[in-house]
């Protein structure tokens, strides 16, 4: 077993929140805590889709390095005191100081919704997994270097090619998803008017996002929040965590595919 070491680095920081520039030289510092060492098991099959990326979970206990390799599979040890950012970033190892922080961080508007509608927030807070992507760790063989993708807002899912049309899709997946919310008999009237309410707002979105000047990138990630009889409890203050208070997490294209019947 890899002995544990901690090691305090300087990491580069995107200029604005998931926005992949790094002209402006901003930095943070961060220690890293974890195996002095470690493995990670690279695609080298040049004819694969996955050639050079990390292909499952990076090791450092003796029983999973003892564990025989694929044949298209290369095994890189990587020291850490060298390249902690790369480390800290492959081995999530689910530090509690770390989680607390992610909890108690205090998030800011980046864009002010309309009334009824989810502002999209950040933190000055940054940590190194802000910034950088852990599902998107690739090896070059030529130059024999590890590369870290970059946790901008593609990396999180969203399609900056969006259109009025595919957003109008997904608004009308949710429309009709929740067509038979305003006809129960049996639920209070509150509840009755809180489902109107809502269906009104995602009518109303193209238009109310429009004269605020979003683009359709943005609304996606702005649509207003169901009436909390299909919420789970708030669990944290991450806007990240798809169950905070107010949180909404789409499937852009999952949606769009349902509202035009192909789904």
């Amino acid at each position: 077993m890899s002995r544990r070491i901690e090691k305090e680095f300087t990491y580069p920081i995107w200029d604005k929140w998931r926005e992949n520039s790094f002209t402006e030289g901003r930095t943070g510092k961060h220690t890293y805590m974890g195996p002095e060492f470690l493995t990670f098991e690279v695609c080298h099959d040049k004819n694969s889709d996955d050639y050079g990326k990390e292909c499952g979970w990076c090791m450092w206990e003796k029983r999973d390095l003892e564990r025989p390799a694929g044949q298209d599979i290369t095994r890189i040890t990587v020291d850490c005191k060298e390249n902690p950012l790369l480390c800290e970033i492959a081995n999530d190892e689910g530090r509690e100081d770390l989680n607390l922080m992610r909890r108690g961080r205090e998030w800011k508007v980046l864009w002010d919704a309309p009334d009824g509608y989810q502002d999209v927030e950040y933190t000055d807070e940054v940590e190194p997994r802000d910034v950088y992507d852990e599902q998107n760790i690739t090896y070059d063989f030529d130059k024999k270097e590890f590369v870290i993708g970059i946790h901008d807002w593609e990396a999180t899912g969203v399609k900056k090619d969006l259109t009025w049309a595919e957003v109008r899709d997904v608004r009308d997946a949710a429309l009709h998803e929740t067509d038979a919310k305003v006809g129960m008999d049996d639920a209070p009237a509150e509840l009755i008017d809180g489902w109107k309410g809502y269906r009104q707002q995602l009518r109303d979105l193209p238009s109310a996002m429009q004269a605020k000047g979003y683009e359709p990138w943005q609304v996606v990630q702005m649509f207003p929040v169901m009436p909390k009889d299909m919420r789970d409890p708030p669990e944290s203050s991450d806007p990240n965590d798809p169950h905070r208070d107010g949180a909404f997490a789409v499937d852009v294209a999952v949606a769009a595919q349902k509202a035009a019947g192909k789904k």
